[in-house]
């Protein structure tokens, strides 16, 4: 009887991952979408966005600030746990991915870490935030880098490793907000 729970719980599992990036991230209405995301469990803030054929992996750990916007096409993942931070803009193809396998491990073990991303940060396309991460407010995490670990406040990281190349020096946070209810 406990396999078949197991089976059962995988099946569903299985199904909701199916829903929700099968059907639901394909409609071209974001309200509509916006509304399987919070019955999924998502916390998706006032004003915040979510791209069409965004790939939503364990919604019930995300947790999305006011005025985010995620562009189309981009990769979330909440196995360990996703905090996104007001008035952050993700561009087009971006991954934040929350869990892996141990790379020394005799039987590949998986594990998965909270990843944090601050406020009025900038996810340039193509890039690729890995578990365990920390980026601080007012960053900018340059188009096609890779980054893993503890951000400085307020300065531009890239490469692959991403590493500091820039201070970002923002005069003030700003606002982000997007109308569109198509798309």
């Amino acid at each position: 009887m406990n396999k078949m729970f197991r089976l059962l719980v995988q099946l569903y599992g299985d199904l909701r991952w199916l829903w929700l990036n099968g059907i639901v991230n394909k409609i071209p209405f974001w309200p509509i979408r916006w509304l399987f995301y919070i019955m999924c469990g998502m916390k998706i803030g006032k004003n915040s966005r979510i791209g069409i054929r965004t790939t939503i992996i364990y919604p019930k750990n995300i947790k999305i600030g006011s005025g985010v916007i995620i562009n189309e096409d981009c990769y979330l993942d909440g196995r360990g746990g996703l905090d996104i931070g007001d008035n952050t803009s993700i561009s087009i193809y971006s991954k934040i991915v929350t869990a892996s396998h141990s790379k020394s491990s005799e039987t590949f073990e998986y594990h998965s870490n909270k990843t944090h991303i601050g406020q009025n940060v900038w996810i340039g396309i193509g890039a690729i935030i890995l578990d365990d991460s920390y980026i601080e407010d007012e960053c900018v995490i340059s188009a096609g880098s890779v980054f893993k670990g503890k951000s400085e406040k307020g300065y531009v990281y890239a490469g692959n490793p991403a590493v500091i190349v820039n201070e970002r020096k923002l005069v003030k946070k700003y606002t982000l907000k997007r109308n569109s209810l198509i798309i």
